[in-house]
């Protein structure tokens, strides 16, 4: 329950600061995690990244504010952060499908997208499921190539099949390889990246194999070490498409932040977060970070 919480702290903070300009990291503080942490939990329970809804927030405010008063479309858009009359009419356009003049003419019932409240949300469906592993792992060595990736294109498994396929050749010819049928995909944040909107870089996927040293390391490839640390291992069958022998109703990485963290007990670690595939067992396990 900390997590609702927590993140209802931070969606009543944003509420209370719809007129002025808070940052990513502003928002993270009062939830009391870090911005990969809060990005990526927030993301999955409420549904959105956080931008998006601190924007659908501002302009459903100030929709209401066109419909039910007098004043100037540019001072409700200045209220609210927009820059210019352009910029806000270029959004509000975008969301409602007609420049805001036009609601104001017609006189249309606001469309309002309501502040979220996690403590009354119905979650009687979100419980623990899926029992994870939790292991610990010793530190291990890496070799692999890097991809910056952005959120949108997290969830296209497709691309990230291709950059799979892309490099696989190349690190089947990297020496001292501990297990020839395993690669790594590690998922490395950067909090500056994250803060940034939806649309650019904010994540950096790398493509690996384990070595027991680095000796030779090809040109055009990164090092990466996996520090000493806690998982919780959830396998994926990717012939069945299962969980842990389970059917899930969401993406994977959904589950894991917005229904099993929550319900957990353990809090997300600094560390990355990686998955081991194993094309020939047709099985990918993700290891989550925890604490």
């Amino acid at each position: 329950m900390s997590y609702y919480v927590n993140l209802q702290k931070a969606i009543d903070y944003i509420e209370y600061n719809l007129k002025n300009d808070v940052s990513l990291g502003q928002i993270a503080e009062v939830a009391g995690y870090s911005i990969p942490h809060f990005y990526r939990v927030f993301t999955a329970i409420v549904g959105c990244p956080v931008k998006e809804y601190v924007r659908k927030r501002k302009l459903s405010n100030a929709m209401f504010d066109i419909v039910t008063s007098r004043r100037s479309i540019l001072d409700i858009a200045f209220d609210y952060g927009f820059e210019s009359h352009e910029a806000f009419t270029r959004s509000f356009k975008l969301a409602y499908g007609m420049p805001p003049s036009g609601f104001r003419k017609v006189q249309a019932e606001p469309i309002l997208y309501e502040k979220i409240n996690l403590l009354t949300r119905n979650n009687e469906d979100e419980v623990v499921k899926v029992n994870p592993e939790i292991i610990c792992k010793d530190e291990r060595l890496l070799i692999g190539i890097a991809s910056k990736i952005n959120q949108r294109q997290n969830i296209k498994f497709e691309l990230l099949s291709k950059i799979r396929n892309q490099y696989k050749s190349t690190l089947k010819s990297i020496e001292n390889r501990i297990d020839t049928e395993l690669y790594y995909a590690v998922y490395d944040y950067n909090p500056e990246d994250i803060s940034k909107a939806d649309d650019e870089i904010n994540y950096t996927y790398l493509y690996c194999v384990e070595v027991s040293e680095y000796r030779d390391v090809p040109i055009g490839m990164l090092k990466k070490v996996l520090p000493q640390g806690k998982y919780a291992v959830f396998t994926y069958d990717t012939k069945n498409r299962t969980l842990n022998g389970r059917i899930l109703k969401q993406p994977i990485y959904d589950y894991i932040d917005g229904i099993w963290l929550p319900n957990s007990g353990f809090k997300l670690a600094e560390t990355p977060d990686y998955e081991v595939i194993n094309e020939e067992q047709e099985r990918i396990d993700y290891y989550i970070s925890i604490k």
